[in-house]
Parts: C-alpha cells; structure tokens; sequence
C-alpha cells in the first residue's frame, strides 16, 4: 500500500499530470467558446468561415511541423541522462523547421489562399506566419519540460496562452470589427506562450547534442510519417469542403461544430505525451511490469470517454444552439459525428505513445497514412454530394477505424488489451445517448445539469460493472488522502 512518504505510484503520477495537463489544456473550451461567440456575433457566418480556414491551415501547418519530432523529442528526453544536452538539440531542430514554414508561408501566401479557394485569406496567412517559427519554439520547451516530467510547467504554460488569447482576440475583435484582429490576437497569443515557457523551463541553445541525426532520423521519422499524416487528417476536411464549397455557409457551420468538437482533442494533447514520457521513464529504470500496467490503464480510461461521445451527439443540436444562436442550428449532427471521431482519435493516439515507447514506432506511420487516404478518398466522394455532413460522417469514420485499429495493435504488439472495456461502454452508451435525447434542457444552466447528470451517469454505470478492479480501488483509496501533486516537477 503507497503511505504518505513513499514516492506516488507510476499510475498516479500520470493521473496527477493527466489531470493538471487537461484542466489547463480545458480552458480553451470556456475561451474558446467566448472567443467563438464574439467572432461568430461580430464577424456572421461567412466572416468567421474566413478566419477559420485561415487559423485552421496555420494550426495545421503549425502542428504538423511540431508533431514532426514532438514524439521524438519527448522519447529522448524522458530516457536520457543528460536532458540538457538532448533538449539543446530538440530547440534547434524546431528553431529550423518553424523558421522554414514560416518563410514558405510568407513567400507563397498568395498561392495557397487560392488553393484553399479564397484568395482574400492572403493577407491573413501572412500575418499568421510569424506564429509558425513562435510555435514551433514554445513547443520545444513544453516537449523538454514534458520529457523531464514537470507536468505542472506544462500545464500553467497551456493556461497562459489560452487566457492570453481569449483577451487578445476579443479585445482586437471588439477594437477594429475585423479579421485582421482575430489573426493578430492569435499570434500574440503564441508570443506570450513561448515567453512562459522559456521562463519555466530554459533549454541551452548551445551545446552538443546528446542525439546523433542518425538515432534522431531512426526514431523520429516513423512518427513524422506519422505526425504529418494525422495533422492533414484533422484539417482535410475543413480544406476540402472550402476548396469544394468556397465560402459557403456550410464552412462557418463546419467551423463551429469543430470548435465545439475539441475537449477529446485537448484531452489526447494531455495525455498522449505525458504517458510517452512517464512510460519511458519506467522502461528506462526497467521496471516494464508497471510500464505494461500504466499502459493499460491509459487505454482504458482513453476507451471510456467512448459514453460521453453518447451524451454530446444526443444533446448536440441544444449546445450549438445555446453557444452560437439559432443561426448555426445546422451544426448539430455536424458536432455529433466529429466529438464521436474525436474520442476515437483520443484512442489512437494513446495506443499510438504505448507503441512508440516499446520502440515499434515504424508501424504506426502505415496506421496514420491509412486513415489519412481513406479520409480523402471518402472527402472526395462524399462531401460534392453531402457537403459539410459528408465531410463529418468520413471524419468520423474513418477516426473510428483508426481507433479500433490501434487497440488491436497494442494488443498484438505487447499483449496489452481492454477488450472488456470496450463491451462495457458498448453497453452504456446506448442508453445514456436515448436518455440525451428525451431529456429537455431549455436553458443554458439545464443544459449543464444536464450534461453533468449523465456524465456521472456513464461513469457510475462503469464503475458498477467492474470496470475498476480490486487493486485499483485499493490504490484510489490509498492515493485519495494525500491529493497534493507529488513532486511531478523533478528532475
């Protein structure tokens, strides 16, 4: 039994961080849904369709060339003896890499706005692309901070750039009524990010590195492959429905159903690099035993977001109509095929931190790639016909696939399974999703009763059909007096 002056399980470490990791990463919901509301409000639905696919290709282009050695960086750094050295390389590769997207972007802003189908978005890419080379160095320090486990930097940066772009975006909204001053706050935002997390976690710049290109190559390019492939993934169907479409309606419904579709998202963000790290920091010390345990209990919790997918696609046409106005009545079954792919995604991805710490990375390149050329295969085919709810149901679909792809993938990989978890939410997902929707919530605080009442619901209905074993039960019991973080932030 863990006492008070014992160093935390494994398991609750990650819990701890997880759960500090996705309370910051959960404030963009609450900022995001203001900032939303007053774009939507200021700017209507063809304004907000403008500077969605603008912020959407940067965040894409932004996150796929961090995702490019995000897993990577957070590997070497939570296996090495030496962070330091290891985290002076990981700055200088992404010092290259965003410097690189942000002159590719200033230079050809032009062409790709009129690949995106709007040629008016040029000015707003330009500007967008000092946020590219900000990016990618404030996520250099959070992958060096992760790596070293200091769970709670990582959490305050996320809170801070969160806060910081709520009050830039809608102050500069609100100021000029324009686009120009949602792009603007946004960059400001990632300004402020990578100040705090140089501040919390200073890397030398100089310095030989600890990992040779060769190693670095070895490793990082699977998951490159990879980290590119899901990166377009998230954003394919935004850009093909613009390209398709042009700045229809049907974008800024699409939009707005995606804003409300991001806490599994946030969730992943939280969770996939914290397990990365925690599990190779067990195999480094080879106690592979607790590694195998952490996994699975990390697949587990992932598979039982699957009810609360339920609850959201039963009560989706009230939420987009409680957040945007009864003009984006249009995104509901939008909001409930994309958060069902986003929980699905969730699974991937933390099937995707378990193979990769067992250094197998090299497979899951081939998984990312397939779900990426199905999701386009099905764009193409579906979206000229069904628009923005054929855009969703490929989203959907094909994120589900991937995520019963990977569970099946860990399991023969490293004889780690939750199948019975899987039967479980099976279970009760289906009447927590009716009971959604026969429940009336005419206001927005029914709405969050609501929501809340049948969260606890799924939760409980889990929990009552065994799906915490005894030792597990023991070990929350232990862990429940003594709630303070251990010290996440060691070195």
């Amino acid at each position: 039994m863990t006492t008070p002056n014992t160093t935390p399980a494994p398991h609750f470490r990650l819990t701890d961080g997880v759960v500090l990791g996705f309370a910051a990463e959960l404030v963009l919901l609450p900022t995001g849904l203001i900032t939303a509301a007053v774009l939507t409000r200021t700017l209507g639905p063809a304004g907000y369709g403008l500077f969605s696919v603008a912020a959407t290709f940067i965040t894409w282009l932004a996150f796929t060339t961090t995702t490019l050695l995000a897993r990577a960086a957070v590997k070497f750094v939570s296996e090495a003896d030496d962070w330091r050295a290891v985290g002076a390389g990981v700055l200088r590769w992404r010092l290259v890499v965003g410097g690189a997207a942000f002159v590719i972007v200033l230079i050809g802003a032009n062409a790709f706005a009129r690949l995106l189908g709007a040629p008016e978005l040029a000015p707003y890419l330009r500007v967008f692309a000092v946020d590219l080379l900000l990016f990618n160095l404030a996520r250099a320090y959070r992958d060096v901070l992760t790596g070293r486990g200091r769970f709670r930097a990582v959490a305050a940066v996320s809170v801070a750039r969160w806060l910081t772009r709520l009050a830039l975006i809608v102050a500069l909204v609100r100021i000029t009524g324009s686009i120009m001053g949602a792009v603007l706050g946004s960059v400001g935002a990632t300004a402020v990010e990578l100040l705090v997390a140089q501040r919390l976690g200073a890397v030398p710049l100089r310095g030989r590195s600890a990992i040779g290109w060769s190693r670095m190559w070895q490793v990082a390019a699977p998951l490159m492959v990879y980290g590119a492939a899901m990166q377009l993934f998230s954003k394919i169907d935004l850009f093909v429905l613009s390209a398709l479409r042009g700045t229809s309606p049907d974008v800024g419904l699409y939009a707005a159903a995606q804003n409300l579709a991001v806490p599994p998202g946030l969730f992943a963000l939280a969770l996939a690099p914290l397990l990365l790290a925690t599990l190779g920091r067990l195999r480094r010390a080879g106690a592979d035993a607790d590694a195998r345990r952490v996994a699975r209990a990390a697949l587990r919790v992932s598979i039982a977001l699957v009810p609360l997918a339920g609850v959201i696609a039963g009560t989706a046409d009230e939420l987009v109509r409680v957040v945007f106005g009864p003009s984006f009545a249009g995104s509901g079954l939008l909001l409930a095929l994309l958060f069902s792919g986003g929980v699905a995604l969730v699974v991937m991805s933390v099937s995707v931190s378990i193979v990769t710490a067992m250094d197998a990375q090299r497979v899951v390149s081939v998984l990312g790639v397939g779900v990426l050329a199905t999701a386009l295969v099905g764009h193409l085919v579906l979206i000229p016909r069904y628009g923005a709810v054929g855009a969703a149901i490929v989203t959907g679909g094909a994120s589900i696939v991937g995520g019963v792809a990977s569970v099946i993938l860990v399991h023969r990989l490293w004889h780690v399974n939750a199948y019975a978890t899987l039967i479980r939410v099976a279970l009760v997902t289906g009447p927590v999703y009716w009971l959604a929707t026969v429940l009336p919530a005419s206001s927005a605080i029914a709405l969050v009763a609501k929501l809340a009442v049948l969260g606890a619901l799924s939760v409980g209905a889990l929990v009552a059909m065994g799906e915490l074993d005894a030792d597990e039960r023991q070990r929350l019991r232990a862990a429940w007096p003594r709630r303070r973080l251990m010290p996440a932030d060691a070195e």
